[in-house]
């Protein structure tokens, strides 16, 4: 429906402020326990055009491939993941379910947005660099959740995934086209094209977005931990006093499923392992409240099965905050 219609995007804004990410996720919004069961986030980016000279060097230097670019972002993040098997009281190995793994990491965050024709482009590249294995702390994690909450303690992170660095190179590029309706309300289409390299993930990727709301940002959407992209926005110079608004959205994302060390077990050596689905789909909708400088909502994310020995397909409920300056 968005394509169909006249589009065009405002000029995007060269002077936005740095903004700071948050994003919580667990399956416990729909009462399961199991497979990607929990998943956190925080990112923040500075300011536009504020970036080591070897990011800007970096940035100036790699081709634009049909967009004008307008202004530069360089930002981090830390996160970290765990995956179980659905049968957290079992001790021993279960061969036909995920393993249990956790991933902790670290990441360096570059982005370039800018127009093609009327059309806003935003690129994101990023290096994350971690573990898989006991020392992600996954497990000291999941306990200590159970333990705060009063749940039984899972029993079979004996079985999980050993010590192995993590190495992930994502690229993506978003568009996003909005409608020209006059006023306070509107809506937007944001398509998505990536991939995903590395030792922890290897897949090619596609998705889209179609938000509707009152007072639309002028950003690129709501970010799940999966996302290739971070979430980014800040505060223009010449509005730093910010704005209300509210919106809905729903999406869909497609992957090719090349390689996960969640799924195929570590890269260097024997470990437990599933046959993985190389074809994967995810569902997303929710929420968004603009609160001057806060925006906060909620996704709810269905996914399709990965494994083949999967009985269930999951789903999780991610939770968002950012922080614009």
């Amino acid at each position: 429906m968005a394509l169909a219609l006249p589009l065009f995007s405002r000029a995007q804004v060269a002077d936005q402020g740095p903004v700071f990410a948050f994003i919580e996720e667990n399956d416990l919004v729909v009462k399961t326990d199991r497979h990607y069961t929990q998943g956190l986030k925080l990112s923040y980016l500075q300011a536009d055009n504020d970036l080591p000279q070897w990011a800007s060097c970096l940035a100036s230097s790699l081709p634009t491939l049909g967009f004008t670019n307008g202004a530069n972002k360089f930002g981090y993040e830390v996160g970290q993941n765990i995956y179980t098997p659905g049968d957290l009281q079992a001790r021993q190995l279960l061969p036909h379910d995920r393993p249990y793994a956790g991933w902790l990491y670290a990441g360096l965050i570059l982005q370039r947005r800018g127009l093609t024709g009327p059309v806003a482009v935003l690129e994101h590249f990023q290096i994350d660099l971690g573990v898989v294995g006991p020392w992600s702390l996954a497990k000291e994690s999941q306990t200590w959740v159970h333990e705060l909450r009063g749940f039984a303690l899972p029993q079979g992170w004996s079985n999980q995934l050993h010590n192995e660095p993590g190495l992930a190179l994502k690229y993506e590029r978003s568009w996003r086209v909005a409608t020209p309706w006059k006023g306070t309300w509107g809506a937007d289409f944001i398509p998505r094209a990536g991939t995903s390299l590395g030792n922890v993930d290897t897949s090619f990727r596609a998705a889209g977005t179609l938000r509707l709301g009152w007072h639309l940002p002028d950003d690129f959407g709501v970010q799940t931990v999966d996302s290739l992209t971070t979430p980014q926005g800040g505060l223009s110079y010449s509005d730093k006093a910010g704005f209300w608004g509210v919106y809905l959205f729903g999406g869909f994302e497609g992957k090719a499923v090349l390689y996960s060390t969640f799924l195929d077990g570590n890269l260097g050596q024997s470990s437990p392992s599933v046959v993985r689905v190389p074809w994967v789909g995810e569902l997303h909708a929710g929420f968004a409240v603009i609160l001057q400088r806060i925006q906060v909502g909620f996704s709810y994310v269905y996914q399709t099965r990965t494994f083949t020995e999967q009985s269930k397909r999951d789903s999780y409920g991610s939770v968002f905050l950012k922080a614009m300056f």
